[in-house]
């Protein structure tokens, strides 16, 4: 079994390089792999599906997705803070399925649970308040039917704050919080916790409980960490096929 897990994208038409690197991915790292796992994050902004209509750059990332499935790649869609209006229109037309934000899946003889991670940034009381409205039921049906220049302005508006909000945070705000962590570790009661968001690749051990748990931490696709892969009980940190971007900038 050949298990993928990728987060932290942030692909966007204007970012030439992270986009060839995407394609690499897909058509050669990905190719034969059992499972692919996306969580979160997969575009820099999304407007909600009826981008597909009009959004010829969308359209194009989602032919990756579905030759990829056509191959028998499952394919398994995770909500980021960036891309939370993506819906069950964009995962079937990728061949694949949106789930909840936080999944129990079996890795070998481990419970893993796998979530993109911004809930677990609990110092970040502002972020956390926005992100309950955002992420309601409520605001995806308000946003889903407002015209599609409202909704540009809208995505626009979210990227100027965030930007300007990181900008004026202390980091530890924007980390995952340790007691958070080790709540939803024993919420779940699991062995294995992997999330993305923070953009801060990590590798841990930690006591919770008296049990010893792994976390790990994807990196984002701006730096030249790489992806996560699973093969029959082990997992490996894989390098990207194309070059990398510090050797191409």
């Amino acid at each position: 079994m050949r298990i993928l897990f990728i987060s932290d994208l942030h692909l966007k038409e204007s970012d030439a390089a992270t986009t060839a690197r995407f394609r690499s991915f897909m058509r050669e790292s990905a190719r034969g792999a059992d499972q692919l796992y996306v969580m979160g994050d997969l575009f820099h902004a999304w407007l909600g599906d009826a981008q597909l209509a009009y959004d010829e750059y969308a359209r194009s990332i989602v032919a990756d997705f579905a030759h990829l499935h056509q191959g028998e790649t499952k394919i398994f869609f995770i909500h980021g803070n960036r891309d939370f209006m993506l819906g069950t229109q964009f995962a079937r037309s990728c061949g694949g399925e949106m789930w909840p934000e936080q999944n129990i899946i079996q890795l070998g003889n481990e419970r893993a649970l796998i979530l993109h991670g911004d809930e677990l940034c609990t110092d970040d009381v502002r972020y956390q308040r926005a992100r309950r409205i955002l992420r309601s039921r409520a605001f995806k049906a308000f946003g889903n039917r407002l015209p599609q220049w409202i909704r540009r302005e809208i995505a626009a508006r979210l990227r100027r704050a965030s930007k300007a909000h990181k900008a004026g945070s202390a980091m530890m705000l924007l980390d995952a919080n340790g007691d958070a962590i080790n709540a939803t570790f024993a919420r779940h009661d699991v062995q294995l916790m992997i999330h993305g968001h923070t953009h801060r690749p990590t590798d841990e051990t930690r006591t919770v409980n008296g049990r010893s748990l792994r976390r790990i931490v994807l990196s984002d696709w701006q730096q030249d960490f790489g992806y996560l892969e699973w093969i029959d009980g082990e997992f490996f940190v894989r390098p990207w096929a194309s070059t990398p971007l510090s050797a191409s900038a």
